[in-house]
């Protein structure tokens, strides 16, 4: 636990404690010679080894609750659920861990940038209207299959396409970026908390990346006519043009599909 955490721990600590010891000597002549005795024991549980363990024992237990919560925020945000449902078979099996996301969200930022909030805005939309007016019969299933999700998903996708035009120092990049193992995770807007000093390390490399790109892209090798032609339609371009290069390249790099 870092000196700062270490710090605001024990401010909360002593809060609590000398609250209570209020408490106690509001109580009247009894209350205020409980509250002396109470006071010196205080100090001397506040000085001790205990406290210390105590202390990093819940800052991990603190630290482990707010990863799990952005865990949960980021499964219901529409926009991250579509951009992952695609990898869902590799996550679940194992091939890909599901600790590489927060990295692989971070990526999609840095390309997609301004955008990336104009199309998380649409996908709120979708999402909005399709629960409207029985959010009981909603599935999530029925987004992800809706054409307004599935254009928004392949606009992401042509984006990175296009961002891998020189692909194997972008491979080189991304693989790197992937291993990348920030010390402190984003709860909200500027709000972060540092990771556990426990929390086991995943490797990337050419295998992850290869099994996410296959995940990702295999797809549009097998649209339906109709999603092939809505795909034309919406971009101007045949799916199988649009990600040649980039499904050839990965190939080429392993990747099977």
């Amino acid at each position: 636990m870092s000196l700062e955490g270490r710090a605001s721990m024990r401010r909360i600590v002593e809060r609590i404690l000398g609250s209570y010891l209020q408490q106690v000597e509001g109580r009247g002549a009894k209350g205020a010679v409980d509250g002396r005795h109470l006071r010196a024991e205080m100090q001397s549980f506040l000085a001790s080894a205990d406290l210390g363990r105590i202390l990093a024992e819940a800052h991990q237990q603190l630290l482990e609750a707010s990863r799990k919560e952005l865990i949960r925020q980021q499964r219901g945000d529409p926009f991250s659920r579509l951009l992952t449902h695609p990898m869902t078979e590799v996550l679940c099996d194992g091939r890909l861990s599901r600790d590489v996301l927060g990295n692989y969200f971070s990526f999609l930022h840095l390309v997609l940038g301004d955008t990336r909030d104009v199309l998380a805005a649409r996908c709120r939309e979708v999402l909005e209207e399709l629960r409207h007016p029985d959010p009981l019969a909603f599935s999530w299933d029925s987004f992800y299959d809706d054409p307004r999700s599935r254009q928004i998903l392949w606009t992401v996708l042509i984006r990175v396409s296009e961002s891998f035009k020189r692909f194997e120092l972008r491979r080189d990049w991304f693989i790197s970026l992937m291993q990348n193992r920030p010390q402190a995770v984003s709860i909200g807007p500027n709000a972060f908390v540092p990771r556990p000093s426990h929390e086991e390390q995943h490797n990337f490399g050419l295998e992850e990346f290869n099994t996410m790109f296959a995940a990702l892209f295999g797809q549009m090798r097998h649209l339906s006519p109709a999603e092939a032609r809505a795909f034309e339609r919406d971009f101007g371009v045949a799916p199988e043009k649009a990600f040649a290069p980039l499904l050839l390249a990965l190939e080429e790099g392993g990747a099977s599909f």
